[in-house]
């Protein structure tokens, strides 16, 4: 593999683990909106909020797992978590 195809290849695992850390971060404001919302109006909003933020996290560790990303994923959402 060219050294321009190795860039590539972890440039693109970086951004996957980044994405998938805001998508983390995603997950937990929609949870927090979720919990704290009272106006009855705003629970649908706010559950359909929750359910494609849980929705996207999902698709970026399934993306991640495909390409073979699962040691730094893991060290990462370890690393998230501990924050």
């Amino acid at each position: 593999m060219s050294t321009k195809k190795k860039i590539e290849k972890e440039l693109e695992k970086e951004n996957i683990i980044k994405e998938i850390k805001k998508a983390q971060t995603d997950v937990a404001v929609a949870e927090k909106f979720f919990q704290f919302v009272s106006d009855p109006e705003l629970v649908d909003v706010a559950i359909y909020n929750l359910e494609a933020k849980k929705s996207r996290y999902r698709y970026l560790i399934k993306i991640a797992k495909e390409k073979g990303i699962k040691k730094s994923l893991k060290e990462s959402l370890i690393e998230a978590m501990a924050k």
